[in-house]
């Protein structure tokens, strides 16, 4: 798994998140579709921070993709990567959230599980569990914040398990199937 480019995971998770998407739309889900700006930060113990180049890692700025699958749950998709940083990281995360309470509130918390793609020193894939909440000032925008750790599913010598966290923007879009553009 080493040396994949960043090109090609982001290839391959578009692909799988497309088909994703796909199925979900024709069992006739609504149209709500997200799409966000965020500031992450990738977190190493001290111990693995030796072995991958440093503790921290900023991630600026990361973009998020969502879907509103009904049942208060939601696919995302979220590609993040460093900028200015002495370590090349780049992560692709496809996430499974269940909103806690009513979906239909300004502020809603929600727990996530998913699958991830870390491109450090080495590719490895990740298993995602976390938490976060979305707080929409309009019906259009929201603040969101989560925080969820990175499992490393198959040890590699310099691929390693962390928390990732992020904050940023949230525009939610709706592709309404039953509307005409007149109406």
């Amino acid at each position: 798994m080493k040396n994949i480019s960043p090109l090609k995971i982001f290839l391959l998770v578009f692909l799988f998140q497309s088909l994703a998407i796909q199925t979900i739309n024709s069992q006739g889900f609504d149209g709500t579709l997200g799409v966000g700006l965020n500031l992450g930060s990738a977190l190493y113990s001290e111990e693995d921070g030796k072995v991958v180049g440093g503790r921290y890692i900023a991630t600026i700025p990361g973009v998020s993709f969502s879907k509103y699958l009904g049942d208060k749950m939601t696919i995302s998709l979220t590609l993040s990567n460093s900028v200015r940083d002495t370590q090349n990281y780049f992560s692709t995360d496809l996430n499974l959230s269940y909103d806690i309470f009513n979906p239909e509130g300004k502020l809603r918390p929600y727990v996530l599980a998913g699958f991830g793609l870390v491109n450090l020193l080495d590719s490895g894939f990740t298993f995602n569990a976390g938490a976060g909440g979305t707080y929409w000032i309009t019906d259009v925008i929201g603040l969101n914040a989560q925080l969820f750790y990175k499992v490393s599913i198959f040890s590699t010598e310099f691929q390693r398990s962390h928390i990732f966290g992020s904050a940023g923007l949230i525009y939610s879009i709706d592709l309404g199937t039953n509307k005409r553009i007149w109406e």
